[in-house]
């Protein structure tokens, strides 16, 4: 068993299709490529046959997942036939900062875990609030009381097998000024934490810091590049950054931006870290292009210093 096991957290979005009985068929009708990419029969064999075993699933996912497939226990067998497991699923713990909101985040959040557990994964990977623009700064009581709903819901993964890892987004409410603090005040037995590459160099922390100050607490990681980090105030607190009209993507595949990927691999193998690594293409144009693109540079680059 490797070290570092390798997983997509999904973006494909919209897949209508369970299985596409007769492909032939149904390529016939438009003739173009809309066939490779309309069902999960395909998107998971595209994992498995580059290497990819996991499966990390957004909460918006499951619109479209559970009427195709009934339940969260037979997109897991479907999934697995194909060589693929789910590993866990993202969740944003809105509003948490809010004293008024601490019920209602804290039941969202656990009845986010109970779904993973039906999916047959343990990772919870938790953006801790919501976004800066009309939210931040956050006050101190306010940055408390995010981690009061994060060391509840974390409590409640761990009594369920699930490990909630804080993912802080570049443009959230907890940032810069905050982003330790919070992991400071929250319970390290109960709330652990996923290092999205691209996320938090974007915010200003230096990845290589990040990763030996907190190595004990990382759970697992989104893996993605980026040549936009320490992006100033006027474009973190601002509406709705991460998504640009104008086309610019502040997520790249790993190898084509800036960070120092093979530091980070060398410090994985000093520290031992042993679990799941998704890697994350949110903004790609071409999923699969980006797939296979970084199956080369880990394959190339990272797994030689360590996997």
């Amino acid at each position: 068993m490797p070290n570092i096991r390798y997983a997509n957290m999904c973006h494909w979005k919209s897949i209508p299709y369970r299985q596409i009985d007769n492909f032939r068929e149904f390529y016939y009708e438009d003739k173009t490529n809309s066939a490779y990419y309309s069902d999960w029969d395909n998107i998971l064999k595209y994992q498995s046959a580059l290497g990819f075993d996991g499966i990390e699933i957004a909460p918006w996912d499951l619109a479209d997942i559970l009427p195709l497939f009934g339940s969260p226990q037979n997109f897991t067998a479907f999934a697995k036939d194909r060589g693929v497991e789910v590993i866990g699923m993202f969740h944003g713990a809105h509003a948490s900062h809010a004293a008024d909101h601490f019920d209602e985040a804290v039941r969202s959040g656990r009845e986010a875990v109970d779904t993973i557990v039906q999916f047959g994964g343990t990772y919870m990977n938790t953006c801790p609030t919501q976004n800066y623009y009309g939210t931040g700064p956050l006050s101190r009581e306010e940055v408390q009381q995010c981690a009061k709903v994060m060391n509840e819901i974390g409590r409640y993964a761990t009594d369920h097998g699930v490990k909630i890892g804080l993912h802080n987004e570049f443009f959230c409410a907890i940032n810069l000024t905050n982003h330790r603090e919070l992991i400071e005040l929250t319970d390290p037995r109960l709330v652990h934490y996923c290092i999205d590459t691209a996320q938090i160099s974007i915010m200003g922390e230096d990845l290589l810091t990040f990763y030996a100050d907190y190595h004990e607490r990382i759970s697992t990681f989104h893996l993605k590049d980026t040549a936009s980090s320490n992006l100033p105030d006027s474009v973190r607190y601002a509406q709705d950054p991460e998504i640009a009209d104008d086309g610019t993507r502040w997520f790249w595949e790993p190898g084509q931006g800036e960070l120092d990927l093979k530091g980070l691999y060398r410090l994985l193998k000093e520290h031992e870290f042993k679990g799941w690594m998704s890697i994350e293409y949110d903004g790609s144009p071409d999923m699969l292009a980006s797939m296979a693109m970084t199956r080369y540079f880990l394959d190339k680059e990272l797994r030689p210093i360590y996997d």
